[in-house]
C-alpha cells in the first residue's frame, strides 16, 4: 500500500492541517450563515470537514492526495469524495470552503474568481495574501480588478502554531461574497480590468497624472469626473474604493478621446503588419530620423581606398565595418556619429 502521494510529499501538496478549535468553530459559523451545497477544497485529515458535515447539507470534497481518499469516504459516507486537482475541477457549488495550500493560493483564487456559480467562499490562506485581498493597507491590482463583483473581507489572523506541521508564516481567514448587484456590468469585465491594469502600471504622480497620461478625455472633463467620484489628484491607485474605480471607469469609457483610441488602434494594426504591402513591394523602414543631405557622397568617400594605405595589411587588421566604426560612421542610419573610443575597438594584429 502506498504511504505517500504520487503527487509529492507534504511540501509539494502544501499540507499544513488546521487543529485550532476556535478557528474551526469560526469557519463552521461562517458556513452556517450561508445557504446551498458546499464544496471543500483539500479536506486533508477532515478537521474542517467534520464541522461542515454536521450542517447536514450536500457536501463535496475535492482531494488531490489519493492516500486520504479511503479515510474520507469511510468517515463521511454522505459526502461525495472526488480525487481531483482543484485547479482542474469545476467549482460549481454555492459555497466554497477550504484551507488553501500557501504556495498555490493565488492560482486557486484566480480560478475561483472566474467561476460563475458559487456565491460565498470561506478560505484559509497565507496571512499576507488574505490581508492584500481584503485591501488592508491599500488595495492591490488583483483586488481592484475584481472588486465590482465581489466583497473581500478579512475575518481573523490564524497563528502558525494553529497548524500541524507548523508553517513559517501565519494564516488568514478570508471571506469572498459575490455581490447581488455588481458595480460594473459583467460584459465590461475585460475592458474594466484592463483599465485598472493601465492605471496601476501607468506613469504619473497620483490618479490625475496617470489618467492624463492615459489620454482618455480632455483635462476639464477628467477633473470634473474625479470631483464627482471624490478622487483627489494625488490619490494613489491602491487607495481607491471599489465605488470610485467603478465611477471613474463608467464615466471615462463613455468620454474616451476618439483620436486617442484611433491612434492606439492604428499603432496596433501597424505593429501586426509585415514589411510588405498587398502588392508585394517593400515598404520603407521609418526610423524617425531626418535624412542627411550628402550622405551618399560621404558613403562613397568612406568606401574609397585611402591613399598610401597597404590594402593587404588593412584586410588583415581591419575589415570595412571596423574602419567605418573608427571613423564614426554608422551605415545603418546613413550618417556619421560620434567616433568610438579607442578602448572599445578590437586590438590591431601585426
Amino acid at each position: 500500500m502506498r504511504t505517500h502521494s504520487s503527487f509529492g510529499g507534504r511540501h509539494e501538496l502544501g499540507q499544513n492541517f488546521l487543529h485550532s478549535h476556535s478557528t474551526l468553530h469560526t469557519i463552521a459559523e461562517l458556513t452556517r450563515a450561508t445557504t446551498g451545497p458546499i464544496l471543500e477544497i483539500g479536506p486533508g485529515t477532515g478537521a474542517v470537514t467534520a464541522q461542515l458535515y454536521k450542517l447536514g447539507r450536500p457536501l463535496t470534497l475535492v482531494e488531490l492526495d489519493e492516500t486520504r481518499i479511503s479515510h474520507l469516504e469511510h468517515t463521511f459516507p454522505r459526502a461525495q469524495v472526488k480525487h481531483a486537482d482543484v485547479l482542474k475541477s469545476r467549482l460549481d457549488q454555492s459555497v466554497i470552503v477550504g484551507s488553501l495550500p500557501f504556495h498555490l493560493t493565488t492560482p486557486i483564487l484566480r480560478r475561483l474568481l472566474r467561476a460563475r456559480k458559487w456565491q460565498n467562499a470561506i478560505l484559509l490562506t497565507q496571512w499576507e495574501v488574505a490581508r492584500k485581498r481584503a485591501g488592508v493597507g491599500g488595495s492591490t491590482m488583483m483586488t481592484a480588478q475584481w472588486a465590482p463583483w465581489y466583497d473581500f473581507r478579512l475575518i481573523d489572523r490564524v497563528p502558525a502554531h494553529a497548524f500541524t506541521p507548523k508553517p513559517s508564516v501565519d494564516g488568514g481567514l478570508l471571506t469572498i461574497d459575490r455581490l447581488t448587484a455588481s458595480l460594473v456590468p459583467e460584459r465590461h469585465r475585460s475592458d474594466y480590468q484592463q483599465f485598472v491594469r493601465n492605471a496601476f502600471t501607468g506613469r504619473g504622480r497620483g490618479m490625475k497624472g496617470i489618467l492624463t497620461t492615459m489620454n482618455l478625455t480632455d483635462r476639464t472633463t477628467l477633473q470634473s469626473t474625479m470631483d464627482r467620484n471624490d478622487v483627489r489628484g494625488d490619490t494613489l491607485p491602491r487607495d481607491l474604493e471599489p465605488q470610485q474605480w467603478a465611477g471613474l471607469y463608467s464615466a471615462l469609457r463613455t468620454t474616451e478621446n476618439p483620436s486617442a483610441a484611433q491612434k492606439q488602434s492604428r499603432k496596433s494594426r501597424e505593429k501586426g503588419n509585415t514589411m510588405r504591402n498587398d502588392k508585394g513591394t517593400e515598404k520603407p523602414v521609418i526610423t524617425g530620423e531626418m535624412p542627411i543631405i550628402g550622405a551618399d557622397q560621404a558613403n562613397k568617400k568612406l568606401e574609397a581606398q585611402i591613399p598610401g594605405l597597404d590594402t593587404d595589411a588593412t584586410a588583415k587588421s581591419h575589415d570595412k565595418g571596423h574602419l567605418q566604426a573608427e571613423r564614426g560612421y554608422m551605415p545603418q542610419h546613413g550618417k556619421p556619429s560620434q567616433p568610438q573610443p579607442r578602448w572599445n575597438l578590437p586590438r590591431r594584429q601585426g
